[in-house]
């Protein structure tokens, strides 16, 4: 009978002890299991001839169920190019796909392109996707009055 007892207040010290460190479950305030990541940051990245570079941050907010979320890009897109047009001068030239939750994996969806024609200057850009599990982004450069895209970067994967 003595070893029985014993036995039990040892493991009702045990779980006392185990509730202390892993906190109270039926707290005021609950927390969320599953936590918003921190701000990733991608870049810098760059055309092909290096002429033209992206870089920026991704933050996601999903939702309590993690079943959905809302993405928010921001960046900033770099004219490296100091060549006048008629020295064969080029913009600097961002693209951006998104692949969406519950989608077949070869499925990418343009989402926003960005385009500056100022050498030493900066744009910022940030937009919003909705349902987002990763995010592709490629500098390129691109003619001034022309939508022909040269001089393309690799595209870069960033996965939420």
């Amino acid at each position: 009978m003595r070893r029985s007892l014993r036995t039990v207040l040892t493991l009702a010290a045990a779980s006392a002890a185990t509730a202390v460190v892993m906190g109270s479950p039926a707290s005021a305030d609950p927390q969320p299991l599953i936590a918003d990541p921190p701000v990733k940051n991608w870049g810098s990245y760059y055309s092909s001839n290096f002429k033209a570079k992206a870089k920026g941050t991704l933050k996601t907010h999903w939702n309590p169920a993690h079943s959905k979320n809302d993405v928010r890009i921001k960046g900033k897109l770099y004219d490296l190019d100091f060549r006048t047009l008629q020295q064969g001068g080029k913009c600097a030239y961002v693209q951006i796909k998104v692949h969406h939750l519950y989608q077949p994996y070869w499925k990418w969806d343009y989402a926003k392109s960005y385009k500056l024609c100022n050498a030493g200057q900066v744009k910022h850009f940030t937009f919003w996707k909705h349902n987002v599990d990763k995010v592709r982004i490629r500098v390129s450069q691109i003619g001034k009055y022309s939508n022909n895209v040269v001089k393309r970067g690799p595209w870069h994967q960033i996965n939420v």
